[in-house]
């Protein structure tokens, strides 16, 4: 069951990718609470990615949250929940801001990451998050701003926030006189796809890959394309072409639950991909490192 939580270190607010059965469960065992989630995700209509929405948000109105929700679904899903909330008489205590995904063509900004869509390929339109992280300290340009004569005041500090200032008649861009600490992270959290090159036009940059390997394989060709899933020999053999740096492999078929059964995935993964790859469990969190800026960039 999907459901893939991005949070910030230096925003409170989160992100949630997908939404199945039992999410809000799963986050009470989390340091995550859903007063300050921002934004819900659904890659696509299937019950497994989309059956815990109504239980989550009418949770959150049960707790009077105030704040506004996004929810970037397709159509359908939007009208699942509306119509789940109509049929059971729920009155929400905030603002569902609902967004389809057919209707999205450009990024969209949110307080903790910029977020783009990718379309991907499965039995049903289905996309990809890309989440560009936000809210990253500045550091001042200290000797660029004493070297054109800027005298320290009030000033440094707005151009340390980010902000563009007027000192004696004239503007100061913040890029020109600050930095970033570190470089924006960045991460894709794909649904169901059975053809990870449709990310080749975005995976420039990106930190971590979060994918579905639902087969080996051996086991997708015994089964069949019909599926619309990947295996874990194509994802990996992407990742490592890209030099994506860290691949996490979600959304494994039933057939391979149990103790060492995901052996085969594994092990077929760690051969085509010498990165660091990870396998997801429930409950797994995974930290992004940052990679420093230094002044001159």
């Amino acid at each position: 069951m999907s459901a893939v939580a991005v949070s910030f270190e230096n925003s409170k607010a989160w992100v949630l990718i997908d939404c199945a059965e039992a999410t809000q469960h799963a986050l009470l065992h989390s340091e995550l609470t859903l007063y300050h989630l921002e934004a819900i995700c659904i890659t696509h209509l299937h019950g497994d990615h989309c059956y815990g929405l109504p239980g989550l948000i009418s949770s959150m109105a049960l707790n009077a949250r105030k704040a506004p929700l996004k929810l970037i679904a397709p159509r359908a899903v939007i009208q699942f929940v509306q119509s789940c909330f109509t049929l059971t008489e729920v009155r929400l205590s905030f603002d569902l801001i609902t967004i389809a995904l057919e209707e999205i063509n450009e990024k969209l900004p949110l307080e903790c990451c910029d977020i783009e869509t990718i379309a991907l390929q499965h039995r049903v339109p289905s996309v990809g998050y890309k989440l560009t992280e936000k809210c990253i300290p500045r550091k001042l340009r200290i000797a660029k701003l004493q070297q054109d004569g800027i005298a320290s005041g009030g000033h440094y500090n707005l151009l340390q926030k980010g902000q563009d200032v007027q000192y004696q008649g004239q503007w100061l861009q913040s890029d020109d006189y600050s930095f970033y600490s570190w470089q924006p992270r960045v991460a894709i959290i794909c649904g169901d796809n059975e053809k990870p090159a449709l990310l080749s036009q975005a995976i420039q940059g990106v930190d971590l890959l979060v994918h579905e390997a639902t087969f080996t394989a051996s086991d997708l060709h015994r089964v069949g394309f019909h599926t619309g899933h990947s295996d874990a020999k194509r994802v990996a053999q992407f990742a490592q072409t890209h030099q994506v740096p860290m691949l996490a492999l979600t959304h494994f078929s039933v057939r391979y639950h149990g103790e060492g059964m995901l052996q085969p995935l594994v092990e077929e993964a760690a051969f085509y991909y010498s990165g660091k790859l990870i396998i997801a469990q429930d409950g797994l969190v995974v930290d992004i490192p940052k990679q420093k800026q230094i002044e001159g960039s």
